[in-house]
């Protein structure tokens, strides 16, 4: 079978690997990792990739995001399923199951994860065998550009709001699938947890959902299956999301 796949670029080690290795046929669009900040501009970018697939012959199309800051909600297949991984980000992808994902949510709240696509890839940037602390250097950035447009007072203000998401973490995970350059990731982790005075830990990844959504093994409870004329919609509940007529 031929599938479009359309994900973000967090996932391109990965899913580019199974993809190639799956026994269906793949065409790959990745969008920028830097997209899942605009929910509603990821939505549209989205929507847009699935309507221009239209024609192209595909018997699916996958999207290697969840629900993503609800940026995948309001997503509409036109004559073309659309299978979407139930998770809430792409975390869950990389532990291999929401169930794993609860727990650690529920033993280590207040953890920032890391995989090689967090720490590789920003805004279309890749940055391999030479990685650094993006956002201190995009936080300088961005407060000398405040500076210039509203003062410096008004610039501090603003940066110090932006970073208060900060305040609620307490560890840094660096999720390990077995790929790339894993002492250059680990080294990127610690400098982050030392940085912040944050506890440092790493977690085996798990391949499962990343090799389902490849093998075509979209069971009901891992897979929300869209079918055309319908559009997804948030539960608030386990399965994250279900579908309903576009109408």
């Amino acid at each position: 079978m031929k599938i479009k796949l359309i994900a973000c670029e967090v996932l391109t080690r990965e899913l580019g690997l199974v993809a190639a290795e799956s026994r269906h046929i793949f065409d790959n669009t990745f969008l920028p990792f830097g997209l899942h900040c605009t929910p509603d501009k990821l939505r549209t970018t989205i929507q847009s990739e699935i309507d221009s697939a239209e024609g192209g012959g595909y018997g699916f199309i996958a999207l290697g995001y969840c629900l993503c800051s609800r940026g995948t909600v309001d997503i509409t297949a036109r004559s073309v399923p659309v299978l979407i991984p139930r998770g809430h980000d792409c975390i869950t992808m990389f532990l291999g199951s929401r169930k794993r994902y609860a727990g650690e949510f529920t033993s280590h709240p207040g953890t920032y994860y890391y995989s090689s696509g967090w720490i590789e890839r920003s805004d279309g940037d890749v940055e391999q065998g030479n990685i650094t602390a993006k956002k201190d250097r995009e936080t300088s950035e961005r407060y000398e550009e405040y500076v210039r447009k509203y003062g410096e007072d008004n610039a501090k203000f603003l940066i110090e709001q932006e970073t208060l998401w900060l305040a609620n973490y307490t560890r840094a995970a660096l999720i390990d699938m077995g790929i790339g350059d894993i002492e250059a990731y680990r080294s990127f982790v610690n400098n982050v947890a030392s940085t912040h005075s944050w506890e440092c830990s790493e977690l085996s990844g798990d391949w499962s959902l990343i090799r389902k959504l490849a093998d075509g093994e979209w069971s009901d409870e891992d897979f929300l299956t869209v079918k055309p004329g319908e559009r997804t919609v948030e539960t608030f509940d386990d399965r994250i999301m279900t579908s309903k007529n576009a109408g």
